[in-house]
C-alpha cells in the first residue's frame, strides 16, 4: 500500500467549493492502493461557513490532520498566503515521520501548490498539481481585474507558478485546455503524466442529502406549477446562454402564453461574495421581459440543501460558458440527479457534447437563431420533460463513469504513474 499526503486546506466541516473533488474521492483511495493522509486548515481558522453534516460524506477511518492557522485579518484573508508557513512545517513533519510515495495537492489556493516545490530537495517526494481553475497563465480571452492589489498577486501568482510547475511530477486539471496551456508555458511538463478529471459526484452525498438535506432559503416552488433549479454562480462566460434561456422563454410566451403558466426558474447561489450587485439572473431576466418568472438567492447553499432540492425540481439547468475550455462543476451531478434538464450551451461547449444524444435534455444552442418555429419546436420538448414521458436513465448511466469510486481509480491511476516515474 502507497501513502499520499493529500494538501487540502479546505476539508469538512470547512464548506467550500475547492475542497469538494477530494472530499468525494478520498474514500476510494485505499481500494486503488493508496492510502491516504489529508492535510488541512482547522475549520475554524479557515475564514469560511461550517457544515458539520458534511463530514457524514467522508469515512471515518480517513486520516485527517488539521492545523491551526493564523485568522483572517484586513489585508491578509487568502487561506494559502496565511496558513502557508503553517501548512510547509506541518508537511515537513509528516513527511519527515512516515514514508510518503506522493503529495497531492488539490486546491484553488493556489500559493499552497508551491509546498510540493519546497518539500521536493529535502524530502524527495514527487508531487501532483491539480487545476481546478488556472493559476497564473490563463487564456488569452481572460479578462484581468483591475486595481493595484489585484496587480501585486497577480505578480506574486506569476512567480509562485514558475518556481513551483517545472518542477511537478505530473499534472491533473477539469479540461485538456488547461493542461495544454500550462505544458506550452513550461515545456519540462511536456514529458510528464497528465489526467484530464472533470468534476465528479458522489453517490454517498446523495444518500446523505436525502437524509439530513434541509428546504432552500427562498420560496422556489409554486403550487401546481413546473419549477427549474440552478445552483452555482453565473460566472461571466455563462450570462450569454442564460440570456439565450430567457429570450427563448419569453418568445415562447409570446407564441403560446398559456404553455408557460407557473413556471418558475429558481437559481441560488449565483453570485460572488465580491461583488456589488449579486442578482445576475435576476438582472438578465428583467432584460428579456421574464422577470416575473424568476426567483434568486445570490448567496451560497450548502451541497447537502441543494442536492435534496435538485431531487424535488422538475428540471435541472445546465448553462455552457464561452470559454470553451470550461466545464461547470455540476455538470454529471446533475446528469446524476435522475430529473429531466434543460440545457443552454454555445454549441462548442463541453457541456453541449456530455449531454448530446440525451432524450430527458432539453438543449438550446446560444449560437444559433431563434426563429418561431426553433421555438415552437424547443416548446413542445419541454412540454414533454415536464409531463414526465422521456426516461432519465440514459443520462443518469452515462454520468457513473464520473462517480466518485470511478474518478478515483483514475486519480489513483496518475498516481501510480508519477511515483513509478512513467
Amino acid at each position: 500500500m502507497r501513502r499520499v499526503l493529500i494538501v487540502s486546506p479546505h476539508f469538512p466541516p470547512t464548506d467550500a467549493v475547492d475542497m469538494h473533488r477530494v472530499r468525494m474521492t478520498v474514500g476510494h483511495y485505499r481500494a486503488n492502493g493508496w492510502e491516504p493522509v489529508v492535510l488541512c486548515v482547522r475549520a475554524q481558522d479557515a475564514g469560511r461557513l461550517t457544515d458539520e453534516r458534511l463530514t457524514r460524506t467522508v469515512p471515518d477511518d480517513v486520516e485527517v490532520v488539521a492545523i491551526p492557522a493564523p485568522p483572517p485579518r484586513p489585508g491578509l484573508s487568502a487561506i494559502g498566503l496565511r496558513a502557508w508557513r503553517q501548512l510547509l512545517a506541518a508537511g515537513a513533519n509528516l513527511l519527515a515521520a512516515r514514508r510518503f510515495d506522493l503529495v497531492f495537492i488539490s486546491t484553488t489556493a493556489f500559493p499552497v501548490m508551491a509546498l510540493g516545490r519546497a518539500w521536493l530537495p529535502r524530502f524527495g517526494v514527487p508531487f501532483v498539481l491539480d487545476f481546478q481553475d488556472p493559476w497564473a497563465t490563463f487564456p488569452d480571452s481572460a479578462k484581468a481585474r483591475p486595481g493595484l492589489r489585484h496587480g501585486l498577486m497577480r505578480r506574486l501568482h506569476r512567480f509562485g507558478e514558475a518556481w513551483t510547475l517545472p518542477a511537478a511530477g505530473g499534472l491533473m486539471a477539469t479540461s485538456q485546455a488547461y493542461i495544454d496551456l500550462l505544458q506550452g508555458a513550461y515545456p519540462p511538463l511536456r514529458d510528464r503524466p497528465g489526467l484530464v478529471s472533470p468534476f465528479g459526484f458522489s453517490q454517498r452525498d446523495f444518500a446523505v442529502a436525502a437524509e439530513l438535506g434541509r428546504p432552500l432559503p427562498m420560496d422556489w416552488r409554486r403550487p401546481g406549477g413546473a419549477s427549474v433549479l440552478f445552483a452555482g454562480v453565473v460566472a461571466p462566460g455563462l450570462e450569454r446562454s442564460l440570456l439565450t434561456l430567457f429570450h427563448t422563454i419569453a418568445k415562447g410566451r409570446a407564441l403560446r402564453l398559456a404553455q408557460f403558466e407557473g413556471l418558475t426558474l429558481a437559481f441560488i447561489g449565483t453570485g460572488y461574495a465580491s461583488q456589488g450587485n449579486r442578482s445576475v439572473a435576476a438582472r438578465l431576466a428583467e432584460q428579456a421581459g421574464v422577470a416575473d418568472l424568476v426567483v434568486e438567492y445570490p448567496d451560497r447553499a450548502p451541497l447537502l440543501d441543494v442536492l435534496k432540492a435538485q431531487g424535488e425540481a422538475d428540471l435541472l439547468l445546465l448553462l455552457g460558458s464561452d470559454d470553451h475550455g470550461y466545464t461547470p462543476s455540476k455538470t454529471n451531478q446533475t446528469l446524476a440527479a435522475g430529473r429531466p434538464v434543460l440545457c443552454a450551451s454555445p454549441g462548442r461547449s463541453p457541456v453541449a457534447a456530455a449531454v448530446a444524444g440525451l432524450d430527458s435534455v432539453l438543449t438550446l444552442d446560444a449560437d444559433a437563431e431563434l426563429t418561431d418555429d426553433a421555438v415552437l419546436t424547443w416548446a413542445d420538448r419541454l412540454k414533454a420533460l415536464l409531463a414526465g414521458k422521456v426516461s432519465t436513465a440514459p443520462a443518469v448511466e452515462r454520468s457513473a463513469a464520473f462517480e466518485a469510486a470511478a474518478c478515483a481509480a483514475r486519480d489513483c491511476g496518475l498516481f501510480d504513474r508519477v511515483a513509478d516515474g512513467r
